[in-house]
């Protein structure tokens, strides 16, 4: 199939990588460490909480699992610390991608396609991640709402598509904000249903998949 001039924008968390693995633990981590520097951390977070935040910008996270907002230094420091246990589990190789998504990838970028990332993750996760499987040749951009300073995917994908050259935009992601910033775009949205979101979120895809590979069969 020809795919020139087609972007393929993907979600991080949920999408391509099965963030679970590695963020949970290093979320648990740095709540603890937030508990011994005194940070008054609610009893009783469990994983399942923590895992349903993933997709959303830092500021909401905290604002889910604290029940308030936290300072700007607090949650500059807590970002700090998870980032720096997120990037040491990859380097023991802690969390996975999902099934073929490498090999899916490669399929698009050989049918002419350009890749890029779009996620609310900071920078040095998503490179981490990318670096670690040995996918960073097949992405022509990657976006983070960290890393450009956005508060909205709404915005961080409107600066991705008028960076990266195309005709025609896809956006798949696990979340309703990656519905929603591909709607808001006028793009093709994919939902991914094998991801973290809750199916209700994807209600308002174009096209939904079971598994990452069933992309490539979609007549879009």
């Amino acid at each position: 199939m020809n795919r020139t001039g087609q972007l393929w924008i993907f979600d991080m968390d949920g999408t391509l990588f099965q963030s679970e693995l590695l963020a949970v633990p290093a979320f648990r981590t740095g709540l603890e460490r937030m508990k011994a520097q005194g940070m008054a951390v609610p009893d009783g977070i469990t994983d399942e909480q923590i895992a349903g935040t993933f997709g959303y910008t830092h500021d909401v996270i905290w604002e889910k699992l604290m029940g308030s907002r936290i300072s700007a230094e607090d949650q500059a420091l807590a970002d700090r610390w998870i980032l720096e246990e997120e990037l040491e589990g990859l380097k023991r190789g802690s969390g996975a991608l999902y099934d073929a998504v490498s090999e899916t990838l490669a399929t698009l970028r050989s049918e002419g396609a350009l890749l890029a990332v779009a996620s609310n993750g900071q920078q040095p996760y998503i490179e981490g991640i990318v670096e670690q499987f040995g996918i960073r040749e097949l992405f022509s951009g990657l976006y983070s709402a960290s890393g450009y300073q956005m508060k909205s995917k709404v915005d961080l994908v409107r600066l991705l598509l008028e960076e990266i050259p195309h005709h025609k935009a896809y956006m798949v992601g696990d979340r309703s904000s990656d519905v929603e910033a591909g709607r808001e775009n006028g793009l093709v949205t994919v939902g991914c249903a094998f991801g973290l979101a809750l199916p209700k979120e994807l209600v308002h895809a174009h096209h939904s998949v079971t598994r990452f590979p069933h992309i490539l069969t979609l007549s879009v």
